[in-house]
């Protein structure tokens, strides 16, 4: 297992370099799906070797090779942050018992990676593009409903809707999961309009609307309103530390909607158990 760790987390750390371009690009109008990398300061191209995760950014001490301009922390954080999705993502769906293993974690990796890009463009364009929450993750979500459904099972509302052969097993999990998607997507909405109305100006995007209902596809209606509780939970601590060490007011919701989905997705039980030790409930 830990060969494969090992081997996965590499991988990760790719698709973090991958992600990287989409961070850049994707805000600006370009285009990631081609051409080589380049500096975004002197325009040079850049060479394979200077392209490598996290050891590029060490041998190079941060700088470009060309014009000697400072890298930005954000490329090496998001590789490694991309190598310890998919390793994780990868010990969590063994230690689930899903079925099947390899699926399971093609779809749980590639959502993390979505949600990782996700976040990191929130984070600094205070945007969600429309391509990755009404198009790359809802794909990814269906995908996961279809051909894993233990992800998020085929229980509604206390009743298994493939019991006794009455449904095939991944066309229950596709109901599940679109109705988890509309739960999601209406109490993101209803925070939304609550806290626009409070606050008499626009408390958070839609993006962050579409955002978790795409996530609660995957989550399903459980799944939807555990993560999102996550979610408020840790904009709520980790909110007020980033104001109090950058002053900036406007945080952005998505990468906190991100941890309450990643956070599920890996530790539902736990999550839930917690709860109920907790409220009783």
């Amino acid at each position: 297992m830990t060969l494969q760790l090992i081997l996965v987390a590499t991988f990760g750390a790719f698709i973090g370099s991958f992600l990287n371009v989409v961070i850049w690009r994707m805000p600006r109008g370009e285009k990631f799906a081609g051409g080589r990398s380049h500096c975004p300061h002197c325009g040079e191209m850049i060479v394979w070797h200077d392209n490598i995760p996290i050891l590029s950014y060490l041998v190079l001490r941060a700088r470009c090779r060309h014009c000697s301009k400072r890298i930005s922390m954000r490329y090496p954080l998001i590789e490694a942050l991309t190598a310890g999705v998919f390793a994780l993502s990868w010990w969590r769906v063994h230690e689930q018992g899903q079925d099947p293993v390899i699926m399971a974690a093609v779809i749980y990796s590639a959502f993390g990676a979505v949600l990782v890009a996700a976040s990191a463009i929130d984070f600094e364009h205070k945007i969600l593009p429309d391509k990755l929450t009404l198009r790359t993750l809802p794909v990814i979500a269906v995908a996961g409903s279809l051909l894993v459904p233990t992800i998020h099972g085929t229980e509604l509302f206390g009743h298994d809707l493939a019991a006794g052969g009455a449904m095939k097993p991944a066309l229950a999990s596709l109901l599940v999961g679109l109705v988890g998607g509309l739960i999601g997507a209406g109490a993101v909405w209803t925070i939304r309009a609550v806290g626009t109305l409070a606050l008499k100006r626009e408390a958070m995007g839609l993006g962050d609307v579409k955002l978790w209902g795409a996530c609660g596809l995957l989550l399903g209606p459980g799944g939807a309103m555990l993560g999102l509780g996550v979610a408020v939970l840790a904009g709520g601590l980790l909110g007020v530390a980033i104001w109090v060490a950058t002053r900036n007011r406007e945080i952005p919701f998505g990468p906190f909607l991100a941890i309450g989905a990643l956070a599920v997705l890996w530790y539902r039980e736990p999550i839930r158990e917690f709860v109920r030790t907790v409220y009783g409930i």
